[in-house]
């Protein structure tokens, strides 16, 4: 009997702690898992500055990010260039620990960029990178710099 009480004590004590550690998330020891999802809220919204490339003219660019109720990030990129305005879907967002990686396709459908960067409060700047499809070789590279302009609206 005694034995079966400590078994099932155990058992009990095993339990509340795997509970209780699946709340904590990595990075973020006493946050439970709906609070960091609601701090990643802060990033969704528009954010809008400039860009650089290495060997050209600089230009204008907005980021909108949208954070949908699966969890996952989406959202645009729409930026001017000598070629006139561009709008482009990410093909790939990932936000997370105050950083961002990004993957979008330009218009002619040739080239990828590769972007990173990392937040500060209202304030996101990175790098990007182009790359022609099916390749390796970088056609061209430059850094960016944005700032909020709006804040999705909380329902």
């Amino acid at each position: 009997m005694q034995i079966t009480l400590f078994r099932v004590t155990s058992l009990i004590i095993a339990s509340m702690w795997l509970i209780t550690s699946g709340f904590a998330v990595a990075g973020e020891p006493g946050k439970t898992l709906q609070e960091v999802k609601s701090d990643d809220q802060k990033y969704a919204g528009t954010w809008t500055g400039t860009f650089s490339p290495e060997n050209g003219d600089s230009g204008q660019i907005k980021y909108t990010f949208i954070k949908d109720e699966k969890g996952k990030w989406n959202g645009k990129v729409e930026y001017t260039t000598n070629h006139g305005d561009q709008s482009v879907d990410f093909k790939l967002l990932e936000i997370a620990g105050g950083k961002m990686k990004a993957t979008v396709d330009l218009p002619n459908g040739q080239v990828e960029a590769f972007l990173e960067g990392a937040f500060a409060g209202d304030n996101l700047e990175g790098t990007f990178t182009l790359v022609p499809k099916n390749s390796t070789e970088v056609a061209g590279k430059g850094t960016w710099k944005v700032n909020r302009t709006t804040a999705k609206k909380t329902e």
